[in-house]
């Protein structure tokens, strides 16, 4: 839908309740725009001080296809609405271009286009160094930044915002991860010479740590409602507002969080838009960029121990013990998208764990 048309045709039914040329429930001041004229018992169609309005069902707000032919021969009908929802339908698509008898007999559809684009910027840096014949480390440290509009044409939720700004969508990507570093080593104690429970206790004895610190990823924050009208609730953003900017017009109060860079979101207000507020305009589309948010940071500390003994017939036996996540750190996975609620964990990696292995060889 175009929710500026959609807006308009919601006042001018508005203004008829108020000017008493339309029943009380046609639509009231915080009503849905998609459901004028269609409470039981009321006109689907109507004159106001301000202009004509019908029910959305009837007349595509969204793109010149004309009048919904499902509907215009019941609506035609002089015992439904008077008869004269098709002829004032008609005159609002030819004031607002919507394509008068242009009829498309299907509904809206989601296609897949290769106009995405993404950049990907990185620099890695890495030493290794075998200090002896039993021991090496390697320290990586990458910084990256990915940039794109688009990351998974498969999912609904990643779908622009506003169809008619698909540029704003252009930001950090869900994948991108600023900054990763990794500290791994291994130390092999090899045969150690003599007698004794020592030399017989730690040689052929591995011990390998890897140690990981990583930036937390982008998230999108969402509103969970279909602000914009576009029968897609899961690519609504809020708008960054201030912490004092009071209850609008919809009666949505401002809600306080950290991600927002004014302290405080809110969701976007058709009751409040101007006329001449465009469809990609605040008042529809939040005016919260893409992926703002950012999950907490990740240590992943795992171990590696291992003991080889050996045994005559060339028969060899190594028996291993891992040990992840050694400092049992709460490692967020995901978190709530919603405004309200943004950034709260809801799932997180798993906690320590330990594995244990044996391998013989003959």
């Amino acid at each position: 839908m175009n929710p500026q048309l959609l807006t308009a045709n919601w006042r001018n039914a508005v203004n008829a309740v108020k000017a008493g040329t339309a029943a009380p429930g046609t639509a009231g001041p915080t009503s849905n725009p998609l459901t004028v004229g269609t409470a039981a018992g009321v006109n689907p169609c109507g004159v106001g001080p301000t202009g004509p309005f019908v029910t959305p069902a009837l007349l595509n707000f969204f793109r010149p296809s004309g009048l919904n032919t499902s509907l215009a021969t019941f609506l035609a009908n002089p015992n439904v609405g008077g008869g004269q929802c098709v002829a004032l339908a008609s005159e609002i698509a030819a004031a607002d271009g919507l394509g008068v008898g242009i009829p498309v007999p299907f509904g809206d559809m989601s296609p897949n286009l290769t106009t995405g684009s993404s950049s990907y910027n990185a620099l890695s840096v890495n030493l290794r160094k075998r200090l002896s014949t039993n021991y090496e480390f390697l320290v990586s440290y990458t910084w990256s930044h990915a940039i794109d509009d688009s990351t998974d044409v498969v999912s609904t939720s990643d779908a622009p915002q506003s169809n008619f700004a698909p540029n704003a969508e252009r930001s950090t990507s869900t994948f991108d991860q600023r900054h990763r570093f990794v500290l791994s080593g291994v130390y092999n104690t090899g045969h150690l010479g003599g007698s004794g429970f020592f030399p017989a206790a730690f040689s052929g004895v591995t011990v390998a740590p890897i140690f990981e610190v990583s930036s937390g990823r982008p998230f999108n924050i969402l509103t969970g409602t279909d602000t914009n009208f576009d029968f897609d609730p899961l690519t609504d953003r809020p708008n960054a507002v201030a912490r004092d900017s009071g209850t609008t017009s919809c009666g949505t109060a401002p809600v306080l969080s950290k991600y927002s860079p004014t302290g405080a979101f809110n969701l976007p207000c058709y009751a409040d838009a101007p006329p001449d507020a465009g469809p990609a305009s605040s008042y529809y589309a939040g005016n919260l960029g893409r992926n703002v948010g950012v999950k907490p940071y990740n240590v992943f500390t795992d171990l590696r121990l291992a003991k080889a003994f050996t045994f005559s017939h060339e028969i060899a036996l190594q028996v291993t013990m891992d040990v992840f996540n050694i400092i049992n750190k709460n490692n967020t996975l995901d978190v709530n998208l919603l405004y309200t609620a943004a950034g709260t964990p809801t799932a997180a990696s798993d906690p320590r764990q330990f594995q244990f292995g044996a391998r013989v060889s003959f």
